[in-house]
């Protein structure tokens, strides 16, 4: 039988840095490297155009973003010296990471089983019984899938409600598309980005704060150094949270070619979907115009999930589990608060998968998953 070259779980790709010297020649040329240089000037243009004239911060990661924005925003809703920040635990540890680094400690809320995004309905108790010690509620697109029509502004409601800030840790969605056709990051809110390598708008390590709230915009921007918000004089607390250029030239020439990396993703997901739904793989509800960082699904059952996991790692197949576990099963986590049980992160995590996903994911290795995915589900029936 033919050998066949692996297939890895994530294969990122920056662009060369040939491409990236015409934006960087910028920097060099106004001998200007960090603190608002050309290339993070034109960045900044660009990405709002993007988003329909969001006012958008680069930051020098998403971590460092979360912190920002929330710090923006509990000084702006005047809720800073409040102890909670509600937060899913089905999400990745930066999210909680974040919070905790800010001094506060989360309470951790459940989500739904289709849209795997915070249910409203625990949001709404976990602020009808804490909510005057509630500083912030940081919410995420999972997997950078936008949610349901409504549903972010249901959260917003409860948050006004009660008069607590909403963040948005978007990560993985820059390009994502909701049902309506909109772009996240063009609505209401403060939405975090992430650049990282492994992302679709794959940088290196870098990020952004998009807010269409002039106020909050002067507020993150100052955060974001030092806390220099009026001029040289630390008016708000602060951490370095700058963009460089040379990370803003590689931003730049990652956008130019932004759409054909979305169409890519967009079809192998497409494949995927096709072929494996059919067999009971489930995949989220509102992915379809997610960004597709991997081919995040449901198997049918744990035992399913663990057989696939086997047969990915002698077919040399990236198949991973991704949430596999609940922030709230990670030590680091374990004083947080629970609103409840968390029974659906709970089941979710339990049959997680992330199939492989590139840019350049050929025909070829995209039929080899899909084939060791169906062969594993169907030896089960």
């Amino acid at each position: 039988m033919a050998e066949h070259a692996p297939v890895p779980f994530l294969r990122p790709q920056l662009p060369p840095l040939t491409e990236v010297q015409r934006y960087f020649t910028l920097a060099e040329q106004a001998r200007f490297y960090s603190n608002g240089g050309p290339c993070e000037r034109l960045l900044r243009e660009r990405l709002s155009d993007y988003l329909d004239g969001a006012t958008c911060i680069p930051v020098n990661n998403a971590t460092s973003g979360i912190m920002v924005a929330v710090l923006g925003a509990v000084h702006h809703a005047g809720t800073r010296g409040r102890g909670l920040v509600i937060t899913p635990s089905y999400t990745f540890v930066a999210t909680a990471g974040s919070v905790e680094a800010l001094g506060y400690r989360p309470l951790f809320v459940d989500v739904d089983p289709d849209g795997w995004q915070i249910d409203p309905d625990a949001l709404e108790r976990a602020l009808a019984e804490h909510g005057d010690d509630v500083a912030a509620v940081l919410a995420t697109h999972t997997f950078g899938t936008p949610p349901p029509a409504g549903l972010e502004d249901r959260w917003r409601a409860l948050c006004a409600t009660h008069g607590v800030p909403l963040v948005v840790d978007t990560a993985a969605a820059f390009g994502a598309v909701d049902e309506a056709g909109a772009r996240t990051g063009t609505r209401t809110g403060t939405h975090v980005f992430s650049f990282h390598a492994t992302k679709p708008f794959g940088v290196g390590e870098a990020g952004m704060v998009a807010t269409r709230d002039p106020e909050l915009a002067r507020l993150f921007d100052g955060i974001r150094q030092f806390g220099f918000a009026e001029g040289r004089v630390a008016s708000l607390p602060g951490i370095n949270a700058k963009m460089d250029e040379l990370h803003a030239a590689t931003a730049l020439t990652v956008l130019d070619g932004y759409a054909d990396v979305l169409a890519a993703r967009r079809s192998t997901a497409g494949f995927y979907r096709q072929h494996l739904e059919p067999a009971g793989l489930r995949f989220q509800t509102g992915s379809a115009g997610g960004t597709w960082q991997a081919g995040y699904l449901q198997a049918p059952d744990p035992a399913a999930r663990d057989a696939l996991l086997v047969a990915g790692r002698e077919a040399q197949v990236g198949i991973t589990a991704y949430y596999e576990r609940p922030l709230h099963h990670h030590p680091a986590y374990a004083h947080a608060l629970q609103e409840n049980a968390l029974p659906v992160s709970e089941a979710l995590s339990t049959c997680a998968l992330a199939l492989p996903m590139a840019n350049d994911l050929t025909d070829v290795e995209r039929s080899r998953v899909v084939d060791v995915v169906l062969a594993t589900v169907g030896a089960r029936a």
